[in-house]
C-alpha cells in the first residue's frame, strides 16, 4: 500500500466517514442534508458521474432489494462540472436498484447510464494524458497488483479508486487490464469490489496448475488484503477465476490468514505468493509490522509461519535471477514497496541476506516521496524474463485521472564496480511504440541540444553514448528541471550509455544498462519542454518519436 504519511491522512478521513455510520450519525446527516434516491434498471455497463473538485466527498449507496450492494464517497457536482468518472456496474446488469445520496433529486439525476465513458471521443487524447505510460480511464490508481502472463495475455491489476482523483483507501477495489505485448493495454471490467471483509488492498496472482486449492485446474488465483475501514483490521483473502480471467469469485473460507493479534499490529498486508519448486510447496511473503514474514502451504489455504526479515516496508516481491546471465550462479532478490532490496539466498522458508539494503531506483516527486512505489514483477512469463511495473506517484494536472504506471522494465543481476546489483532497463517491446527515428553521429552537446529542441513537448525515447571529461559532468535537463548528473568517475572510462524516456508528466533515465535508474516528476514543469545536455561529446544520438499506446484501443 502507499506511503504511510499519505495513508494516515486518508485513514483518518476514512475513520471519520465510517465512524458516522457506526454511530448511527451518517443516516441523520443524510436526512439533514436532504437524502434523495433514484430507481434505476441497470441496462448499461457504466454509471457516468459528474465531479466537482471542490465539493465535499459525500456517501452514496446502491441498494438491491433493500440490501446495500455498493457504497462509496463522491464529490458529486451540483453546479460546476470539472470532470466525469465512470463506475462499473456490470455485475448489476438486468437488476433494478436504488441509488441514493445526500443531494437533491435534480443533482442525483445528473448521474446517467452508458456503455462508454462520458465524452468517449476524447478518451486517451487528453492534453495531460501520458502517451506510453499506463493510466486509468478516470479516477485514481496506486499499487500494481498481481501482474501475470496467463492464457496468452499479460494481465495487470491495480488498486483503484474510480470515484475521483481525491482517493480514500477505505473504498479501494482491484481494476484490471490486459495486453498482448506489454505496451498496449485494454481495460477490463472490475475484477474485485469491496465485500463484508473490507476494501481490496494489494496482493498477487498465480496459476494453480495442479488444482491444489480445489478451484479448478489452471485456475487464476488472486491473493489480496481485505481492509476493514472501521476497525482497520487487515486479513489475507483469496479470489479465483475459472473462466480464463473474465470474472472472479471469492473463496467462501476467507480470510485464509489473520495474523494481527499474533504479531501485535494491524499492519499485516500485501501477500506475495509463488510456487517454490525445490520444496514442492507454496510460499507467501507478507508485510507485517516491521518487515517481511514468510509462510508455507501445500494447498494455498492453510499457512505455516517460517521466518521474518525486518527492515522492509509494504508490497514485497521475491524472485531468483542468474548473475551475469549464468544459470549456474543464481541469487534471490527481496524488495519492498519502494526501490529498496537485498540480494541473498532462499531455502523455501527463510531468506538470508548477503548484502546490506540497496536501491535500484532514485527520484522524488513533488511531495518528496519516491516516484517509484509498489512495483511488482510479472509471473508465469513465457520467456523467463523478470519484468516489473510500478506505481508512478505523479499527480496529473486538471485531468479526470491521476497517477500512472511506470514503463515496464526488465530486471537482471549483473556484476558492477560496486558488486552484484539489480539493474532495470526498458523492455524490448518499447520498439513497438517507436515512430519516426532520427540519428546523428559525433555531435557535441550544444549541437545535440539544437536537434533536441525540435522535439519539445513530444513523447520521446532518446538513446545516446557520451564521452565525458573528468572535470565536466554531464547534466541532463528537461527545460530548467535537472533530471540527473553523470560524472566521468562513475562511468567506465568516461563512457556513458544513456536512455531517456520523456512522456507527459514523467521522465525515466537509464544509465549503462540500468546501473542507475532515475525517475523524475515533470508534472509541474512550466519552463522549456525540451531535453537538454550540458557537456560531453556524443558518439551517436538516436531520437524516437513515440506513438500513443492507446492507438490499438
Amino acid at each position: 500500500m502507499p506511503g504511510m504519511i499519505r495513508k494516515v491522512k486518508n485513514l483518518l478521513r476514512c475513520a471519520l466517514f465510517t465512524g458516522l455510520l457506526a454511530a448511527g450519525l451518517w443516516n441523520r446527516t443524510l436526512i439533514a442534508q436532504g437524502q434523495s434516491s433514484e430507481t434505476l434498471h441497470i441496462t448499461h455497463r457504466l454509471l457516468n458521474v459528474p465531479i466537482n473538485r471542490g465539493a465535499e466527498a459525500r456517501p452514496f449507496q446502491i441498494a438491491l432489494d433493500g440490501r446495500v450492494e455498493r457504497e462509496f464517497p463522491l464529490q458529486l457536482a451540483d453546479e460546476k462540472i470539472d470532470y466525469w468518472v465512470s463506475i462499473d456496474v456490470s455485475e448489476l446488469k438486468g437488476q433494478t436498484v436504488t441509488l441514493s445520496g445526500p443531494v437533491t433529486q435534480a443533482v442525483l439525476k445528473r448521474i446517467y447510464q452508458a456503455d462508454e465513458v462520458h465524452d468517449a471521443a476524447q478518451l486517451y487524447k487528453e492534453s495531460g494524458r501520458p502517451a506510453f505510460h499506463f493510466t486509468v480511464k478516470s479516477g485514481w490508481n496506486n499499487d500494481a497488483n498481481g501482474p501475470i502472463y496467463y492464457n496468452g495475455k499479460y494481465r495487470l491489476f491495480w488498486q483503484s479508486f474510480p470515484y475521483g482523483t481525491k482517493t480514500d483507501f477505505g473504498f479501494m477495489q482491484w481494476d484490471y487490464a490486459v495486453s498482448s505485448d506489454l505496451v498496449h493495454w485494454h481495460e477490463m471490467p472490475t475484477a474485485l469490489l469491496p465485500d463484508k471483509l473490507g476494501a481490496v488492498w494489494s496482493g498477487t496472482s498465480l496459476v494453480d496448475h495442479e488444482n491444489v486449492a480445489g478451484f479448478g485446474k489452471d485456475a487464476l488465483v488472486i491473493f489480496y488484503t481485505a481492509f476493514d475501514r472501521t476497525t482497520h483490521k487487515q486479513v489475507q483473502c483469496i479470489a479465483y477465476s475459472t473462466d480464463g480471467g473474465a470474472s472472479f469469485q471469492r473463496y467462501v473460507g476467507n480470510p485464509v490468514l489473520d495474523t494481527g493479534a499474533e504479531v501485535g499490529s494491524k499492519d499485516t498486508r500485501d501477500p506475495k505468493v509463488f510456487w517454490y519448486e525445490p520444496g514442492k510447496h507454496w510460499v507467501m511473503v507478507l508485510f507485517e509490522k516491521d518487515g517481511m514474514s514468510f509462510f508455507r502451504s501445500m494447498d494455498l489455504k492453510k499457512w505455516t509461519r517460517t521466518s521474518h526479515v525486518a527492515g522492509f516496508h509494504e508490497c514485497p516481491d521475491l524472485f531468483e535471477l542468474p548473475v551475469d546471465g549464468n544459470s549456474e550462479h543464481r541469487k534471490w532478490v527481496l524488495h519492498g514497496a519502494s526501490a529498496n532490496y537485498m540480494i541473498g539466498s532462499f531455502d523455501g522458508e527463510k531468506f538470508t541476506p548477503e548484502t546490506p539494503m540497496l536501491r535500484y531506483a532514485e527520484g522524488k516527486n513533488q511531495h518528496g516521496d519516491d516516484v517509484l512505489y509498489a512495483a511488482e514483477s510479472f509471473v508465469n512469463m513465457p520467456d523467463g524474463r523478470r519484468v516489473q511495473m510500478g506505481w508512478g506517484r505523479i499527480d496529473a494536472q486538471d485531468m479526470p485521472f491521476t497517477q500512472m504506471m511506470l514503463f515496464p522494465t526488465e530486471f537482471r543481476l549483473a556484476t558492477t564496480s560496486a558488486g552484484v546489483r539489480l539493474l532495470a532497463s526498458p523492455v524490448k517491446e518499447i520498439a513497438l511504440l517507436h515512430g519516426a527515428q532520427h540519428q546523428w553521429k559525433d555531435v557535441s552537446a550544444d549541437a545535440a541540444n539544437r536537434q533536441l529542441a525540435a522535439f519539445a513537448r513530444k513523447p520521446l525515447h532518446v538513446k545516446f553514448n557520451a564521452q565525458l571529461k573528468e572535470d565536466e559532468p554531464l547534466k541532463i535537463t528537461y527545460g530548467d528541471q535537472l533530471l540527473t548528473t553523470i560524472a566521468a568517475k562513475d562511468t567506465r572510462g568516461g563512457q556513458a550509455a544513456v536512455e531517456v524516456l520523456i512522456d507527459r508528466g514523467v521522465a525515466e533515465v537509464f544509465v549503462d544498462g540500468g546501473e542507475r535508474y532515475i525517475l523524475a516528476d515533470l508534472s509541474a514543469n512550466t519552463g522549456s519542454h525540451a531535453l537538454g545536455l550540458s557537456a560531453g561529446k556524443l558518439k551517436q544520438l538516436d531520437v524516437y518519436e513515440m506513438k500513443s499506446m492507446w492507438e490499438k484501443q
